[in-house]
């Protein structure tokens, strides 16, 4: 044990379930969505037979995303095209062909699957530079192919405020320019993800082959609920009015402050920051450092998701972490992640300690203040996404008992197993 206990009484907690926006698709509505949209754009006169067609993929755990690209697959196939896909995805698992290949296989985006080649390669050709003297990357595999479709989640960006953020242009500079391009924008820090990464967007669109993009739009049970094909000259007008819409209906925790912050588990497959930033109100960039609220006294890490193959970028938001998390650190994939994000702090390594039991014990006893258990405003989630059902201290369910979309189960002891686990 690190340090002493100066109490063994833990907030009682309840099962808080809130009622979010909801409106899934369903594998059947993806599927028809995806079919539906590729007509719409027309695309037979760019697509056809003898053609090859570059489908970029990121390393964002969109829901339903294998579904998506497999259906994309299919309906590239139909005009008598050649698809493949390709990781558009900067400098995410761990800046290596191989690592990109493989995030996209833990995302179910096999080559099995979706029935098309994947093709993995960090080499990328050099198109000229944006309007602000940036070099303008992309993906080698993909500027030989004769088009190229990129799909992605439109939603906030945990990074910086724009007229786009996190989706479709997002995807085009950073995801399709490879490392390169990563490096590029992101040591201008938050200029250059605000400022710079739509001109290289642009970019691309003019010079390499782009003909659409697929946005998806997610409820807030992170459940495809809208799938949108775009033109490619129509991506940023659209892609702005879409991140308004996905804004709207972002899940966040029911309060604005907090003692403690539990979560259960962080990864990139959750958020490009482990966890998201517009949930937990942390940035901790060189040049930004927090958003407004949430106000966090202490936050938790507990462990790593499978689909982030140790990749701990935003372990650095956390104030303490459990050995059973830092056991599966691949430090050089959270490195370079982190310095490529402009972010070296996302890559800090918090306090581990032993247990989950010994975490929260240390972050009520000496870091939130002089809280007693039964006042102590305490939540905790399985992860950034995942927001319907959480758990609140009991002094938390005193405040929103009554409130409208809430309901809440029976408040409980903190339980632990034998070896400190939360139950």
């Amino acid at each position: 044990m690190l340090m002493k206990e100066q109490s063994d009484k833990f907030p009682r907690m309840v099962k808080l379930t809130q009622q979010l926006y909801s409106a899934p698709l369903g594998d059947a509505g993806i599927v028809a969505a995806v079919e539906s949209e590729f007509k719409k754009l027309d695309l037979a006169g760019k697509i056809g037979p003898g053609k090859t067609v570059a489908l970029g993929a990121g390393s964002r755990g969109v829901a339903s995303i294998n579904l998506i690209i497999k259906s994309l697959v299919a309906q590239v196939k139909a005009l008598g095209a050649e698809p493949f896909v390709f990781p558009a995805m900067g400098s995410h698992g761990g800046a290596t062909d191989e690592g990109q290949r493989d995030v996209l296989a833990s995302l179910g985006i096999t080559e099995e699957y979706i029935g098309c080649p994947v093709k993995s390669s960090l080499a990328v050709v050099e198109l000229g530079q944006s309007a602000s003297g940036l070099p303008v990357y992309l993906d080698k595999n993909a500027s030989q192919a004769d088009a190229i479709i990129i799909t992605n989640r439109i939603k906030a960006h945990t990074n910086f405020r724009g007229h786009v953020e996190s989706g479709l242009f997002k995807m085009l500079a950073i995801g399709t320019g490879k490392h390169a391009q990563a490096m590029a924008i992101h040591k201008h820090g938050t200029k250059g993800l605000r400022d710079y990464m739509p001109e290289v967007a642009r970019a691309i669109i003019e010079r390499a082959p782009v003909v659409a993009g697929f946005a998806v739009l997610e409820d807030g049970y992170h459940q495809a609920s809208r799938i949108i094909g775009i033109p490619a000259a129509e991506i940023e007008r659209t892609e702005e009015r879409l991140l308004e819409e996905s804004k709207r209906v972002m899940p966040k925790l029911p309060v604005t402050e907090l003692d403690l912050l539990i979560i259960e588990q962080i990864g990139k497959n959750i958020s490009g920051t482990g966890m998201d930033t517009n949930v937990v109100g942390r940035v901790r960039l060189i040049d930004n450092d927090k958003f407004p609220e949430p106000v966090i006294k202490v936050i938790i890490a507990l462990d790593l998701t499978e689909e982030t193959h140790g990749n701990a970028t935003g372990i650095g938001l956390a104030d303490l972490t459990t050995r059973r998390l830092t056991d599966k650190l691949d430090l050089r994939a959270t490195y370079i992640n982190s310095i490529t994000g402009q972010g070296p702090q996302h890559g800090a390594l918090p306090i581990p300690l032993d247990s989950d039991r010994e975490a929260i014990r240390v972050a009520l006893d000496y870091l939130v203040g002089s809280v007693p258990p039964e006042d102590a405003r305490v939540i905790r989630i399985k992860d950034t996404l995942t927001m319907a059902e959480i758990e609140v201290s009991e002094a938390l369910q005193r405040e929103l008992q009554g409130r409208d979309g809430f309901s809440f189960a029976e408040l409980k002891d903190m339980q632990f197993d034998q070896t400190g686990t939360l139950i």
